[in-house]
């Protein structure tokens, strides 16, 4: 097991290669990538810095002396090269216990639990995309509209990929059906107004 820990800026890397040579990557908690490799490859991936998307290459490969190394260029230019990753290093677990328990309970519509763990994952990541997601979801359960849309806001500036998740999950329909969601959906989920009628 070969693990290892990499900051750029505010934004928090993770490196899990196992020992069937499946590399994870792992960005503020959320898996980005998952490959298998012998002896390296490329893992492409995108973080939200500042409200500006950063594009990422994270490559690994074997150096000289038979250790597993890892290159990182963010927007085309690199800023981290042959960072040796160590065998036996450990991570956290993976993926994240609550964020799954989160999801367990929300699933089992036990949104006291659900609300929770998905509020104790969020301080320890509070840039991945799918906890604001699915914290929405308890929301809408609950029928709180402005926290559901706030939560589907920030989602959305974290850079979560599919917004037609918004558009079709069946939890989110009581904020579907709010008379704001229309403008919400207009301004791109940046914005949005309870008093609409």
């Amino acid at each position: 097991m070969q693990y290892k820990k990499i900051n750029v800026g505010e934004t928090v890397i993770e490196f899990h290669n196992n020992w069937l040579g499946e590399e994870t990557v792992i960005v503020d908690g959320q898996i980005v990538s998952k490959k298998s490799s012998i002896m390296g490859t490329s893992h492409y991936f995108s973080a939200m810095e500042n409200g500006h998307l950063a594009r990422y290459i994270l490559t690994t490969r074997i150096n000289d002396m038979m250790q597993v190394v890892i290159d990182i260029s963010r927007n085309g230019q690199l800023v981290h090269d042959g960072l040796k990753v160590s065998f036996g290093s450990k991570p956290r677990e993976l993926p994240d216990t609550d964020k799954q328990n989160g999801l367990k309970y929300l699933k089992e519509y036990d949104m006291d639990d659900a609300r929770h763990h998905l509020e104790k994952a969020l301080k320890k990541f509070p840039k991945d995309p799918e906890i604001y997601f699915h914290l929405a979801c308890v929301h809408s359960i609950e029928e709180e509209v402005e926290e559901g849309f706030e939560c589907l806001k920030k989602a959305v500036a974290q850079g979560l990929q599919d917004h037609e998740l918004i558009l079709n999950h069946d939890m989110l329909a009581y904020l579907r059906m709010h008379p704001g969601f229309e403008s919400f959906l207009e301004s791109g989920f940046t914005d949005y107004d309870l008093e609409e009628e």
